[in-house]
């Protein structure tokens, strides 16, 4: 994957970043970021790292987070939601129904 992530990287010091608008945990670090330079390297890292998908959710949590959607098909994260934390929400996104649903559970 090092050849792909290079490749990428390349790519991405054409485009300019701007700041986040909001913070953003990179399932790389597990660490919140909000500067564009610190987007593009962890989207250059992702290529060839492991995803610290636990430690981002648990660092999620302790910021106050409680309600998690998952787009797409399946539920997988959102299983695996429940396996770190009962106390936080989960809904999946994946066609017009589980929309209406997740909107209807989140009050919207």
């Amino acid at each position: 994957m090092l050849p792909a992530q290079e490749r990428l990287a390349v790519d991405l010091e054409s485009i300019s970043f701007k700041n986040l608008a909001a913070p953003l945990v990179t399932n790389v670090d597990a660490a919140s970021i909000q500067k564009g330079a610190e987007a593009r390297a962890a989207l250059v890292r992702q290529v060839s790292s492991p995803v610290r998908w636990l430690e981002s959710i648990e660092l999620l949590i302790k910021e106050g987070v409680d309600t998690f959607v998952e787009v797409g098909p399946g539920k997988v994260l959102t299983g695996l939601l429940r396996q770190i934390s009962r106390e936080v929400r989960g809904f999946n996104v994946e066609d017009a129904a589980s929309l209406k649903s997740a909107a209807a559970g989140l009050g919207i």
